[in-house]
C-alpha cells in the first residue's frame, strides 16, 4: 500500500508575491485554502473533516495535511492580526489546532515538494492562500472539514 508523504516541517510564513507562503529549511512551500468553505459557510452547510468523507474521495482529501498553529514570532508581521487557530476534531487523525488566515483554515499539499511550483492546485477546490483573500464569512465555521 502507497503512503502519502508526512507534513513538511515549517518553520514559519512569509509573503512572495500574492501569495502567504510557508518557509521551510528546503525552501518555499504553498499555502491552501478550501474554496467551497465560503458557500458552505453562507449557506449554512457544514463540510466535513476529512474522516467522514466518502471513502473514494478521502485519498483526494488527505493529500492536503491541516497547518498546525504556529507561534507568532514566525508569522509575518505585518499580517499578524490576520492569523487565528481553530480546534479540529479531537477523535480525527489529525486533532492539532490548525492555523487559520483571514479565518481561513490553512492547508499544505502533502505531493508539493519545498521550493518547486504549486502542484496542489485544483481549481474552485484548493487554492494557493492569497495576502488579499476576503475573510471567511458566517458563523460556525471553526467545526469545518477538511
Amino acid at each position: 500500500m502507497r503512503h502519502l508523504p508526512t507534513l513538511p516541517e515549517l518553520t514559519g510564513l512569509h509573503v512572495s508575491g500574492e501569495c502567504v507562503m510557508g518557509t521551510t529549511v528546503r525552501g518555499p512551500l504553498a499555502l491552501y485554502r478550501y474554496a467551497p468553505l465560503q458557500g458552505a459557510v453562507l449557506t449554512g452547510q457544514v463540510i466535513p473533516f476529512a474522516a467522514q468523507w466518502p471513502e473514494h474521495l478521502k485519498l483526494l482529501i488527505y493529500r492536503y495535511s491541516p497547518v498546525p498553529a504556529l507561534a507568532p514570532a514566525t508569522l509575518p508581521e505585518p499580517l499578524l492580526h490576520r492569523f487565528g487557530t481553530r480546534a479540529r476534531d479531537v477523535g480525527g487523525l489529525r486533532s492539532w489546532d490548525q492555523l487559520t488566515y483571514q479565518g481561513w483554515p490553512v492547508y499544505v499539499c502533502l505531493l508539493d515538494r519545498p521550493g518547486t511550483r504549486p502542484a496542489g492546485i485544483i481549481e474552485s477546490q484548493f487554492e494557493q492562500l492569497r495576502v488579499e483573500v476576503l475573510p471567511l464569512g458566517g458563523q460556525g465555521c471553526a467545526g469545518q472539514g477538511p
